[in-house]
């Protein structure tokens, strides 16, 4: 009796490393995809990032529409400061899916596009390598912002992920060209964050302190 009982602990005692060893080795591999996958993401933003490619890419984008909203003031530097750069993003809006491109270096500006330029963007980058940069996800407060820089091109979103709108960010910028105001009456959420005057500009009319490109002008 005490034998089969020795045999039964024993058993049970393999099962259970058996066991463990398999967790362990399921934890490892995953690890290791988690390592591998964040060393390609930052490859990918290193190779996006280099001058040539930002060139590259922004032709693109002017060629197949896209428009271009300058940033040229410290208070719209503030609003763009959470944006990521050198990487297509989209979000979801009443009237389809809007798509932007931040570049803070060479062009110190917002591409914004819709569904039909981003298509013709793919189209013309497929042509090119046979890959495409499909575009990311943004998150509330990088849609804030864009709406806070320019409720025309950027209106917000179906649904906020948490519920409400959160308050755009700023920066440290304080008044810039004259006195304007950095939108301080805005509305992100409601759509009208252009109740402030921006270098002389309305926010939400879609004049961005004269150094924007709006209507059908593309580059």
């Amino acid at each position: 009796m005490a034998r089969y009982s020795r045999l039964f602990i024993l058993s049970g005692a393999r099962c259970i490393y058996d066991r463990l060893r398999l967790l362990q080795k399921r934890f490892i591999v995953a690890i290791l995809l988690v390592l591998i996958g964040s060393g390609c993401s930052l490859y990918r933003h290193y190779e996006a990032s280099k001058p040539e490619n930002v060139r590259k890419t922004e032709a693109i984008l002017s060629d197949a529409g896209f428009t271009t909203i300058k940033i040229d003031t410290d208070d719209k530097v503030g609003l763009v400061e959470d944006l990521t750069p050198y990487e297509i993003r989209s979000y979801a809006v009443q009237s389809g899916t809007v798509y932007w491109y931040y570049d803070p270096d060479i062009c110190s500006c917002v591409y914004e596009g819709h569904q039909g330029d981003y298509d013709r963007y793919l189209m013309a980058q497929r042509q090119e390598s046979d890959t495409a940069q499909y575009a990311a996800q943004s998150d509330d407060q990088q849609v804030a912002s864009l709406n806070a820089l320019n409720g025309t091109f950027f209106p917000p979103p179906l649904f906020w992920i948490g519920g409400f709108a959160p308050p755009p960010h700023f920066g440290g910028g304080g008044h810039s060209d004259g006195g304007g105001h950095s939108g301080g009456h805005g509305h992100p959420g409601g759509g009208h964050p252009g109740g402030g005057h921006l270098g002389g500009g309305h926010l939400g009319g879609g004049h961005l302190g004269g150094g924007v490109h709006t209507g059908g002008g593309h580059h």
